[in-house]
């Protein structure tokens, strides 16, 4: 079973929003420059326009396991990062060194972007993402997160309900996101474990050095293959580098049925199934 791209996104300039700009963020920005150059060679009229947030600057332990250098500490991740790339690539695209729920929202239609890339590392910023995409007058098409421990990581493309019913309506497959089949992602009880680490030693003890760089190729590839194929088979990868494993996420209602998600219920009810799981 295939995912479709959603056509309009082929016929106009693509509203990217990255959440984030830390370990995964940084080089996921690198990767959609790199998508941009190349969705323009393989025909579409526009490319990528990116918005990046993040509120962090860049601290001493993010030199080396992150793409910053010690020029770069005490300056905030989200304009070191665009910077760069806009210098580098020639590009206009912008930084918001803000939280994402601070980002305004105006009209009949919220302002989240086409596709909303989140590289975050906590429940609760993923909770404020899951909020502000699930909303009925969010325009969101697509969801891609991507998500890491030490050893351990996934990335997930998703579709938010509401655009998704509009245009298709409820009878077409939806292709549900990280917090439906991961649904204890939005529970407020658990806690979040997301200390800042004082020295690159402490920060590889709790997370290894390329992990991040693997979630990132496989979520590029996804929305690679999503814009130069127009359609994908698979819309998530599980990925563990100390089995050397990693495992694909198909588009099939039995393979989400096995996180416990139905394809066949109403975005209402997954929604509540996800919060009370």
């Amino acid at each position: 079973m295939d995912h479709l791209i959603d056509a309009e996104l082929l016929d106009r300039r693509v509203q990217v929003h990255l959440v984030g700009v830390g370990g995964n963020g940084a080089q996921m920005a690198a990767c959609l420059a790199r998508l941009d150059i190349a969705m323009k060679a393989l025909g579409h009229p526009c490319g990528l326009q990116v918005k990046a947030f993040d509120a962090d600057r860049v601290s001493e332990a993010n030199v080396g396991r992150q793409l910053y250098s010690r020029a770069d500490v005490g300056r905030f991740k989200s304009v070191v990062t665009i910077h760069r790339l806009n210098q580098f690539y020639g590009l206009d695209w912008d930084a918001y060194p803000i939280h994402y729920e601070e980002y305004p929202r105006s009209g009949h239609r919220h302002q989240e972007g086409d596709i909303v890339v989140s590289c975050v590392d906590t429940r609760r910023a993923r909770r404020a993402i899951h909020a502000r995409l699930f909303e009925t007058y969010s325009a969101c098409h697509y969801w891609l997160d991507l998500g890491n421990q030490d050893a351990t990581a996934n990335c997930i493309l998703g579709q938010p309900p509401h655009t998704h019913r509009r245009k298709w309506g409820e009878n077409t497959p939806r292709l549900p996101c990280v917090t439906e089949l991961f649904p204890e992602l939005l529970d407020e009880t658990i806690p979040d474990d997301n200390r800042p680490s004082c020295s690159v030693r402490m920060s590889l003890t709790a997370q290894g050095l390329f992990i991040n760089d693997v979630v990132v190729r496989f979520a590029s590839h996804l929305l690679y293959e999503l814009f130069s194929r127009g359609r994908i088979a698979q819309h998530g990868v599980l990925i563990n580098l100390d089995s050397k494993r990693c495992g694909p996420i198909e588009v099939d209602p039995l393979a989400w049925r096995r996180f416990g998600y139905e394809a066949g219920g109403t975005a209402e009810s997954n929604q509540q199934r996800a919060v009370t799981a």
